[in-house]
């Protein structure tokens, strides 16, 4: 799939596109996406079946041949990366929360990067994980207007990037308004900007 990601919300003429290839992957099924499942914690670890998914991902071809990883700092996405590209990536690997989850349930709020990183000792060699805030995560006062700040935000930071191929490691509602539909646990969508 290709699509022209919007540069503002409201622009009425689209953006010259930068040949950059782009590759969105929701992260694989987490706790917070089985109905049966109490769901009472923030931010969500990937259920078996998550990192079935995304193990299932090695070896994609919409992967193969990234430049640069970039992850969300939410730990079903940093899950997801790691099993489907590794702990140490052989790309520039990014965690930013740019593209972090809007905050709808209790699951979408991250836990603190001390928390993260005590999970993950991996991120610690992340490029952008010493520039994250300790309560680096979203709330639903200060990030009401997640479309109009960091949607824009996000894109604009993505063509600025040196590489032509990069693989994005995120969440459902934030890349549904990115693409205006919805991707399932661990499906890829590329995108031009």
């Amino acid at each position: 799939m290709t699509c022209q990601l919007p540069t503002r919300r409201m622009s009425r003429t689209p953006a010259p596109t930068t040949g950059k290839r782009i590759v969105l992957v929701r992260h694989g099924q987490g706790i917070n996406n089985v109905p049966t499942i109490p769901n009472d914690a923030p931010d969500s670890l990937l259920t078996e079946l998550g990192q079935q998914q995304a193990l299932a991902l090695r070896g994609h071809a919409a992967l193969a041949g990234c430049g640069l990883l970039v992850v969300s700092p939410l730990s079903r996405a940093v899950q997801t990366a790691s099993l489907a590209l590794g702990e140490r990536p052989a790309c520039r690997t990014v965690l930013t929360a740019l593209h972090s989850e809007r905050i709808s349930t209790l699951c979408d709020y991250g836990r603190p990067k001390s928390q993260l990183a005590a999970l993950f000792p991996f991120v610690a060699d992340w490029s952008g994980f010493a520039e994250l805030p300790e309560d680096w995560s979203p709330t639903r006062e200060n990030d009401a207007d997640w479309r109009e700040r960091r949607l824009p935000a996000f894109v604009a930071w993505l063509r600025e990037q040196p590489e032509s191929h990069i693989v994005v490691v995120g969440h459902g509602a934030f890349f549904g308004a990115l693409l205006g539909k919805q991707l399932q646990n661990c499906e890829c969508a590329e995108v031009e900007l």
